[in-house]
């Protein structure tokens, strides 16, 4: 770095020093504290080299000292609004920034817009220019006290761009359909409203996009109806619910609160497949032999009306148990959690009950050998554990629990999958405008680094750009004791999925062609695909959009999905520092049992076994005499008595130590 000015992005960390990241090179250049000027964390800066000082001249027969820089000019800002905590100092409002890497405090130019001390706010840069010592800011909006649940979850909406209400215009159009379906609407569609059918969805689940029913053959065959609610018969393209949703493009699910893509009266209203109510959907009727061989499909426009709404929990009781007695005495989910939870089981006819139970267990079957066969054909085993977090009316939570992939998911996620794939395949033979779902293959110089890194832990890979090997791996990540590391470590080294105008494949699921379908109510592509599915029922052509504009699209989802999930973390965090900060505040410490998932020289990072809450141990938390230090593999840390020995995946006990509220982080030490 000999130039006498160079250009990069400047990072602050957390303790306030800063250094300059350059995009064609992994190395960076660390400045003296006060040296980054008006600079502020994401800018990308143009540095002026400096002369050495004067006891630093190259004196004979010593090294030289690195060259010194400052910022020196400010290239393009990266700050436009951000989140911060309102104070009055000495007098003058002024605004905190709720990044920590954003240390200066922003000085309030105009109206403070009555916000009180350690208010969340919503602010918009506005400038910082030498000789100025403190940028400055306008209020945007006040969100509200700093130390309410609910207040985080204002500021959430408000980082991700997240609106919970719609246009009036958007409101009245959803509003006209009504609540009911009509007999205007039930013509030209199949009656299947004497069908058993039922939901299986998460317990807090808000809206029901999809149902699934089971008819027995008199030869013994069966038939098994994927029914997907009709969003496209009430969202008309170009009309101003289409463009919300469009420019929607999916529905966020932050913890306690749904941002939906559509007005409630459409999504948690007629659209909504709710127990006991008829409902306009798209069917895909599946034929299968009496030894669950795919025979064939059938697709129609139809009505339904769903017999029962279950749980997870529920299906999963009527999977593994055989008699109803059993499966009524287990506690039922609290129905407060729910936006629309049917009648509790124990008021349901029991005649039902056996119909429920019989359904259940036969379209478990058929799952089941769905699922080794997709299995077979090369499909990955990608499946992990994520949390479920319970909240107050406050947004206080109430209970964490993990959802783990069971029988009663993957019942649901095998129908998915093969209507998802079955109209793939229709949509590209007539080569119809959709956005396809698609995975791409793995960086191969991200398996390389993931076989190099498998070997530390014993586990012995082949080839891993052929799928073979791949699965021979993730058999021996299974039967690992530090699986779940191991399994984090692959999903990683994976791209991710995204949306693309043409069928170029689906990595994980191993199918050539691929889409969404069944999820119209939440995710724009799936309604894009409806309005496909439409053209082929009808026979009609339904060949507007050009390659190019579906191409636009296709990357806008893609980005909004990236959103909605960043969204959706940071809510889940956002309400473990909430859970956890009652520890905290206990006077008995509360021990925690903890998974060591990664190390560097400055300590190790944990994943609670109970929550998957992530946070970190610093290596100063230690006994000093043992001597921890890092080894050159990077999966352990050694003291001077080697038998004292801290690996990835070692299980241990921890307590909280601190928690930083603003950057959401958690900080343990060992009990």
């Amino acid at each position: 770095m000999g130039k006498t000015t160079v250009r990069g992005t400047l990072s602050f960390g957390r303790n306030g020093r800063s250094r300059v990241n350059f995009e064609d090179s992994s190395d960076s250049i660390s400045l003296a504290r006060g040296n980054s000027g008006t600079g502020l964390h994401g800018d990308i800066v143009e540095l002026f080299r400096l002369p050495p000082k004067k006891k630093d001249r190259k004196k004979k027969g010593t090294k030289p000292k690195p060259p010194r820089y400052e910022v020196g000019k400010i290239v393009k800002r990266n700050t436009d609004e951000f989140l911060g905590h309102f104070s009055q100092e000495i007098g003058r409002p002024m605004v905190r920034s709720e990044n920590s890497r954003v240390p200066v405090p922003f000085k309030v130019m105009g109206d403070t817009r009555n916000a009180q001390e350690q208010d969340k706010v919503l602010v918009k840069f506005v400038r910082w220019e030498a000789p100025s010592r403190v940028p400055t800011c306008r209020i945007i909006k006040v969100l509200g006290p700093g130390n309410d649940a609910r207040t985080d979850h204002k500021g959430i909406l408000a980082k991700y761009g997240l609106s919970q209400s719609f246009p009036p215009k958007v409101e009245e159009e959803a509003k006209a359909f009504g609540e009911k379906v009509t007999a205007k609407d039930r013509k030209g569609r199949k009656d299947m409203r004497n069908i058993f059918t039922l939901t299986i969805d998460p317990l807090d689940a808000r809206d029901f996009d999809d149902a699934i029913s089971m008819n027995m053959l008199d030869n013994g065959e069966f038939e098994i109806g994927v029914h997907i609610a009709d969003v496209s018969h009430y969202v008309k393209c170009g009309s101003s619910l289409d463009n919300e949703a469009r420019k929607r493009a999916n529905s966020t699910y932050l913890v306690g609160q749904v941002v939906p893509m559509l007005p409630h009266s459409l999504s948690s209203g007629i659209c909504s497949l709710v127990e006991g109510e008829e409902r306009l959907v798209k069917s895909v009727i599946f034929r299968f032999s009496a030894n669950f061989e795919l025979l064939g499909n059938h697709l129609f426009e139809s009505v339904i009306r769903s017999d029962k709404r279950l749980t997870y929990e529920q299906a999963l009781l009527f999977l593994k148990k055989e008699s109803l007695k059993e499966i009524l005495e287990v506690s039922p989910p609290p129905s407060r959690y729910s936006g629309n939870p049917g009648f509790p089981l124990k008021d349901v006819n029991e005649s039902i009950l056996q119909k429920i139970h019989q359904t259940v267990q036969a379209l478990g079957k058929i799952a089941a050998s769905l699922r080794h066969k997709r299995m077979e054909n090369g499909s990955l085993e990608l499946s992990s554990f994520e949390v479920k977090i319970l909240v107050d009316d406050m947004g206080q939570p109430e209970k964490i629990y993990q959802n783990t992939d069971d029988e009663s998911h993957q019942l649901i996620e095998e129908f998915m999958l093969l209507a998802n794939q079955t109209i793939a395949r229709q949509t590209r033979k007539r080569r119809l405008p959709v956005v396809y779902r698609t995975h791409p293959d793995p960086d191969p110089d991200n398996l390389l680094e993931l076989r190099h890194f498998m070997s530390l832990f014993g586990i012995t890979c082949g080839e891993l750009t052929i799928r073979k090997e791949v699965k021979k791996m993730l058999a021996q990540i299974k039967r690992s004791p530090i699986s779940q590391v191991l399994r984090i470590k692959f999903l990683r080294s994976l791209q991710q999925a995204c949306y693309r105008a043409s069928p170029d494949g689906h990595y994980g699921l191993a199918m050539q062609d691929y889409l969404h379908f069944t999820s119209p109510i939440r995710r724009y592509a799936d309604l894009v695909t409806h309005r496909a599915v439409e053209s082929i029922i009808r026979k009609n052509s339904n060949k507007n959009s050009s390659t190019e504009s579906l191409e636009g699209l296709a990357k806008k989802l893609s980005v909004s999905e990236r959103n909605s999930i960043d969204a959706e973390r940071e809510s889940v965090k956002d309400k473990l520092i909430l859970y956890y900060k009652r520890d905290l505040e206990s006077r008995k410490p509360v021990k925690h049992e903890a998974l060591i998932t990664e190390i560097n020289r400055r300590g190790f990072f944990v994943e609670l076994t109970l929550t998957l809450a992530r946070g970190f141990v610093p290596i100063r938390t230690l006994p000093r005499e043992l001597g921890y230090r890092m080894t050159s593999s990077g999966t352990s840390l050694v003291g001077r008595n080697p038998k004292n020995k801290l690996k990835i995946g070692q299980s241990l006990m921890v307590q909280i130590d601190k928690i930083n509220a603003l950057d959401k982080q958690m900080d343990f030490r060992l009990v």
